[in-house]
């Protein structure tokens, strides 16, 4: 039994059904990995994730796959989001941890102020998700939310640090799992 045969329960536990994956970018290109489309129980999120990309993420004290969550009529974003920094991370055999900000210098979803996204904890489901625990209670696997983000958001991070920027949204009771808030900075 493989270390991570808990990581579809896992996801179901928390972001609720898997509704399908895909191997194949849009060129038809195998990455190698899967993204995975999960359907909250509320029907008003979705959440797309990687599945795979934890044997590519060298250096990492755990292995790692990504997740962004957005609204669902937000779900094209989400895939942008998450396969963009996936690739990314593939082509420079890299990793994130949280607080790393993943910035594109020009917009990276169309219509949106969102250049990026800071790798962070889930913001809204605990820290019970964020790790997936072997069969004996050990980590075994490191779920990195990427939360879309504006440039000067991302500035925000850069000068003051993540905290300021979790300081704004809170100020504002932004919503992060839209990506048409506005810019809390």
């Amino acid at each position: 039994m493989s270390r991570f045969s808990g990581f579809p329960a896992h996801v179901e536990t928390h972001i609720g059904r898997v509704r399908g994956a895909d191997s194949r970018d849009a060129n038809g290109r195998d990455r190698g990995y899967y993204l995975v489309y999960c359907d909250h129980p509320d029907g008003a999120h979705v959440s797309v994730l990687t599945s795979g990309l934890r044997t590519r993420t060298a250096g990492a004290p755990l292995p790692q796959e990504l997740v962004c969550t957005l609204q669902a009529d937000q779900e094209l974003y989400a895939r942008h989001l998450t396969g963009v920094i996936a690739e990314l991370l593939v082509e420079s055999n890299s990793r994130v941890g949280y607080g790393a900000l993943i910035m594109n210098d020009r917009i990276l979803l169309p219509d949106t102020e969102i250049c990026g996204a800071l790798a962070a904890p889930h913001p809204y489901l605990g820290d019970s998700f964020d790790v997936l625990l072997s069969e004996v209670g050990e980590p075994v696997l490191q779920l990195i939310t990427l939360v879309p983000i504006a440039r000067d958001e991302a500035q925000l991070v850069a000068r003051y640090g993540r905290d300021a920027l979790y300081d704004r949204w809170e100020q504002e009771s932004s919503n992060l799992l839209d990506i048409h808030r506005p810019s809390a900075a």
